[in-house]
């Protein structure tokens, strides 16, 4: 299974001149979130498509603003499984989500697949493939990477671009590709609003307060919320 490598900054702007051309992207990320403020993104797994894979090490690449931007690309089609976290990193690092997504867990939900299906899962079924199921305990944060773990890695977007075909077929037999461009539009809204729209109201218990004890509760939570950024721990520690 051949992929590229790309640990240097210098290797990702190259990469990325690539990448422009490619009219989708299929994306997976292996990310840390339980030690630190925000998940610490570990690897990011990329296939284009011409089907050519690619692995960059974001603990050795400095910048990736390069290779979010390509995400964020309008007109591109970016094909993910359950993947907010992805879009997540996309938006803190560009303040854009890309226009166009397929989610694979989504789209197999209104095929009549199975929801919220896992990725193994969706492989055995749609495909007819035996998943990779190593490593899926395992410290992404660790270098070197065993052979184990890329292979891995690797396989998460090796299927992404078959998954994606197979389900949009089953979608336009049905008639419910348009139920899929709704639900994507509605969920990249989603997504957009809960890390950029007034967080600090889906605290719970807060339906009740007067207009004074609302001021308290935000600044309770803009103080928690710094200061666990200051400590870069997680919000739940501080």
């Amino acid at each position: 299974m051949s992929h590229l490598e790309i640990r240097t900054d210098a290797a990702l702007r190259d990469y990325c001149r690539h990448l422009a051309d490619s009219s989708l992207v299929g994306l997976d990320t292996e990310f840390v979130s339980e030690y630190s403020y925000r998940p610490r993104l570990c690897l990011a797994q990329v296939v284009d498509d011409r089907g050519r894979m690619a692995m960059i090490d974001s603990m050795a690449v400095e910048d990736l603003t390069p290779f979010w931007e390509i995400v964020a690309t309008a007109g591109r089609e970016i094909v993910v499984h359950a993947g907010r976290g992805e879009l997540e990193f996309c938006l803190r690092a560009t303040g854009r989500l890309p226009e166009k997504v397929f989610d694979v867990q989504i789209a197999a939900g209104l095929a009549g697949i199975e929801y919220p299906a896992n990725y193994g899962t969706l492989i055995s079924q749609v495909l007819g493939e035996k998943p990779n199921k190593h490593e899926t305990r395992t410290d992404w944060r660790r270098r070197p990477l065993s052979s184990r773990q890329i292979e891995y890695a690797m396989d998460d977007v090796r299927h992404l671009r078959p998954l994606r075909d197979a389900i949009a077929g089953r979608l336009e037999s049905l008639n419910r590709l348009e139920w899929l461009r709704e639900e994507m539009a509605r969920w990249l809204d989603e997504v957009h609003r809960s890390l950029t729209h007034q967080r600090w109201r889906r605290v719970s218990g807060n339906s009740g307060l007067d207009r004074r004890a609302l001021a308290v509760l935000r600044e309770l939570w803009q103080w928690r919320e710094e200061e666990a950024e200051r400590r870069d721990k997680p919000v739940r520690h501080v």
